[in-house]
């Protein structure tokens, strides 16, 4: 089992880090799709958004070994 992390006495636990990671990386995309008009190509924006974030962080959690990939 994985134990929680403390950071400036706050218990945090272990999934926050990619989290965070994540969505600093949808933000930075997110505002890059805004500057060249990328949004205008999908039906729903904020369905296009949560796939987005979803597959970073699995991106996050496969590249640092959180993730187990069957293969």
């Amino acid at each position: 089992m994985l134990a929680e992390w403390s950071f400036l006495g706050f218990l945090m636990p272990p999934l926050a880090v990619p989290v965070l990671v994540a969505l600093g990386l949808y933000l930075i995309l997110r505002r890059l799709f805004v500057r060249l008009g990328l949004y205008h190509w999908f039906w729903q924006p904020v369905l296009a958004d949560i796939a987005i974030y979803a597959l970073l962080l699995w991106s996050v959690l496969a590249l640092t070994g959180s993730l187990p990939i069957a293969g």
